[in-house]
Order: C-alpha cells, then sequence, then structure tokens
C-alpha cells in the first residue's frame, strides 16, 4: 500500500515537472518572438525619428547619433550607422539580426533601414540591453520555489489521504474475508470516496444479511426436516412392531402425509436456492404487471371454493399497467404466493389493486385478517420465519413463500413492504420505479 501510495505520489510530481518544461518551453518560444517585434517595432520607430536629423556629412551624423545614445543610454547600449545590407534591400523594413534571452539579461541586435534619399544606402544598427536586478531575479526563483513547494504539500496530502483511504478499504475487506461483518467504512467529505465509502458498506450490509440468513436457513432446514422424519421413524417402529390392519393403513397414511412434506419441503429449499445463487442464469422477458396479476387471480379464484368453506370475495381492481423484465414462472409464483397468503388468513375479503404513485408502481394485496406486527413486518420476508398467533404452523407452509416471493422480486429490482391494510388486516405492497 505504501509503495502503491509512493508511486502516486511520482507519478503526479513527474507529471507536473513535465508540464512545467513543456510550459516553460512554449512561453519561451513565445517570450522570444513578442520580444523581438516589439523591439523591431521600437527600432524603426526610431529610425523615423533619428533619420530626420541625419544628413550626408559624416560629422554631424556622428554628433546626433551620440546625442541618442546619451539620450536613450538606459534602454540601447549601442547606434551605429552602417550601410544597407543585402538582405534588407528593397524591403524598408526593420528585422532582428541577433537575439540573446538568458534568465537575466535580454541582448537584440535590430537593423532599421534609412528611407532619407541622401541615405537610402544605409541603415541605422541598434543594440537593445534589457536586464534585470539581482533581488528581481532572487524574487523570481523564490516565487518559483514557493509555488512548487506548495504544490509539493498538496501532491503530499492527497497522497497521504489517498494512502490512508486505500488502507481502510484494505482492512475492510480483509475484515469481510475473515468473517467480521460488522466493518465498515468511514464517512469522507469528498464525494467520490464517500459513494464508494457508501458502495463498500452496501456490500458489507449484503454480506453480513445473506450470512445471516444462511445461518438462519441452514438451522431451520435442519428442524423442518427433523420433524418429519422423526414422525416418519415413529410411525414405521411402531407399523414392525405389529399391530391391527387399521393401524398399521393409518400409521401408512400418516407416513404417505409425511413424505408429501418433506417432497414440497424439499421443492421449496430448491426453489429459494436456485434464486440465492447468482451464478444461475434465469431468463428473463417482458412481461405485463397487470396481465400476470390478472391471471394469478383468476386461477386462484377457480381454486378458492374448493380449499375453503366460508365465502371468499377475492377481487382484483387495475388502474394502470407497467411492463417489466422477469421470468413469467417465478413472477407467477411469487405473485401466487403473496396472493395466497392473504387468502390463507383473511376472514372473507382479499383486494388485490394495481395502481401508480407518483414515480411507482404498486402492486398491493389487503385481507381482513388478523394483521401482523409492526416488529414482525421486517422479518416476515425471511425464510422459515412465521408469526406467532392465528399465522402459525396450524395454517400450513413452512414459512419459504413470502421469502420467495421477496428473491423474485428484488430480482426484477422491486421491493416488498408491508402496512395496514384498509380492510383492518395486513397489506402486503410490491413497489416497482416507474421509468
Amino acid at each position: 500500500m505504501r509503495t502503491l501510495a509512493a508511486l502516486l505520489y511520482l507519478l503526479i510530481v513527474g507529471c507536473l515537472l513535465l508540464a512545467s518544461y513543456a510550459t516553460d518551453s512554449l512561453v519561451d518560444d513565445y517570450y522570444r518572438e513578442e520580444v523581438s517585434e516589439e523591439y523591431r517595432q521600437y527600432g524603426q520607430l526610431l529610425t523615423l525619428l533619428i533619420g530626420r536629423e541625419l544628413s550626408a556629412d559624416q560629422s554631424h551624423n556622428q554628433q546626433r547619433l551620440a546625442y541618442w545614445r546619451n539620450y536613450l543610454s538606459e534602454e540601447i547600449d549601442n547606434i551605429e550607422l552602417m550601410p544597407l545590407p543585402a538582405k534588407a534591400a528593397g524591403k524598408g523594413e526593420s528585422y532582428v539580426d541577433v537575439i540573446e534571452i538568458s534568465a537575466q539579461t535580454d541582448q537584440l541586435v535590430v537593423v532599421s533601414p534609412l528611407l532619407q534619399a541622401p541615405l537610402k544606402d544605409k541603415a541605422l544598427k541598434y543594440y537593445f540591453v534589457s536586464s534585470f536586478s539581482d533581488e528581481y531575479i532572487g524574487a523570481y526563483y523564490l516565487g518559483i520555489i514557493a509555488i512548487y513547494f506548495f504544490l509539493a504539500l498538496i501532491i503530499t496530502l492527497i497522497s497521504w489521504a489517498m494512502y490512508r483511504y486505500l488502507r481502510q478499504i484494505s482492512k475492510v475487506t480483509r475484515e469481510l474475508a475473515g468473517g467480521n461483518f460488522t466493518s465498515r467504512m468511514p464517512r469522507y467529505r469528498i464525494p467520490a470516496l464517500q459513494q464508494l465509502s457508501t458502495d463498500i458498506n452496501h456490500m458489507a450490509t449484503a454480506l453480513e444479511d445473506k450470512t445471516q440468513e444462511n445461518i438462519i436457513l441452514t438451522g431451520a432446514i435442519h428442524h423442518e426436516l427433523r420433524i418429519p422424519v422423526t414422525r416418519l421413524r415413529l410411525a414405521l417402529d411402531i407399523a414392525l412392531h405389529g399391530g391391527s390392519r387399521q393401524e398399521i393403513e393409518a400409521l401408512l397414511q400418516g407416513m404417505d402425509e409425511d413424505l408429501e412434506e418433506l417432497s414440497s419441503l424439499m421443492e421449496e429449499i430448491l426453489a429459494i436456492s436456485r434464486l440465492r445463487l447468482n451464478a444461475v442464469e434465469i431468463a428473463k422477458e417482458a412481461l405485463s404487471l397487470a396481465d400476470i396479476a390478472g391471471q394469478v387471480v383468476g386461477q386462484m379464484n377457480e381454486q378458492i371454493p374448493q380449499q375453503r368453506h366460508t365465502a371468499l370475495k377475492l377481487t382484483f381492481k387495475t388502474a394502470t399497467d407497467f411492463c417489466l423484465q422477469a421470468n413469467p414462472t417465478l413472477l407467477e409464483r411469487a405473485l401466487f404466493n403473496v396472493i395466497s397468503n392473504g387468502v390463507k388468513y383473511c376472514q372473507s375479503r382479499v383486494d388485490v389493486a394495481l395502481s401508480r404513485e407518483k414515480d411507482q408502481v404498486i402492486l398491493s394485496v389487503a385481507d381482513d385478517g388478523p394483521g401482523i406486527a409492526e416488529d414482525e413486518r421486517a422479518r416476515i420476508v425471511k425464510p422459515f420465519y412465521r408469526t406467532d398467533k392465528s399465522r402459525n404452523r396450524d395454517t400450513g407452509g413452512f414459512g419459504l413463500g413470502l421469502a420467495i416471493a421477496n428473491m423474485v422480486v428484488k430480482d426484477t429490482h422491486g421491493w416488498i413492504s408491508i402496512t395496514d391494510s384498509p380492510l383492518g388486516g395486513a397489506r402486503v405492497n410490491i413497489h416497482w420505479r416507474a421509468e
């Protein structure tokens, strides 16, 4: 981890130095062009002024040039009158003959042709010298050092923060791999880091929930299997020790019921295991939620008279429709489990409704049964969990129906919530985001 932080630091510093070198090169070229053009124009302007005072008399010209040398001594080191160079003949424009730029001094030689009739074969040669004081150069380099020191400090702080963050990620992942699912990432003010911390914490929570579910599931499976197996052994022992024909037939009938119970339990366990395995690819297609829910309600209305002796009213109302990607068999089974759960515990009425509320599509199943306590609503969708009172083993089932439905709904990017029913019982709501 420290090596990674050091490499990151060196990479950033190297990029800054490279960028600084490239910038200095570009700035140097730009500066040379700007300085050349500036002094070329300045030399041409001086030639217009000085050229008016020159004549064919050499002594007169020497006096005037001496005057201008003295007048411009701070900017110009020397002014000479020279024959017009061949490369400037016919152009009439000044040009930079020599340019030397160092950190402290700029030296340029500008040649500017004279335009006056008696001196058209002559040109003025200017030796410009511009230099910075030692104090200015010292302050300049001191500023550069301060900037680089500040950048180095910022980079060091960033590298140190990244090192701490990566070390924290490594620590949390090691603890999660070791079975400590309570380990979490701290909060960060930087949005990107906070988002990654949130994702890691969500992963840790999911691992903790799945591990806890696996522990509960393993213990519950052992408990659920032990009861019918114990009854089978007891019935078999009684049958082996003899008895009347009617007693043995009754024992065999009970054993058949226990085997049927075991078969149903194994089918439920197999279904929930397949849903929990991420490696299992489940074929999905675009489905109409209203059509699937309507089919399930229609099938249950046909089966209810055979299952219940009391009158039951099961209705389905829809004010909207919703298309979602899901496996038709699994979705139908999930809806069947949720609706049959309401039918099982209701008194005489179950209302199924599909509606849209703001950005959500909700399929609700409301019954007039005894309801579900608030502290049990979050656990009712866990495998093998059954509520007390009227919702117990006497009503049948293994406590896997809503757990299977919850897994199928999550696979379609939905979620289940449980609230009080307007009919007096419980209402199971299945939510999907309506895009």
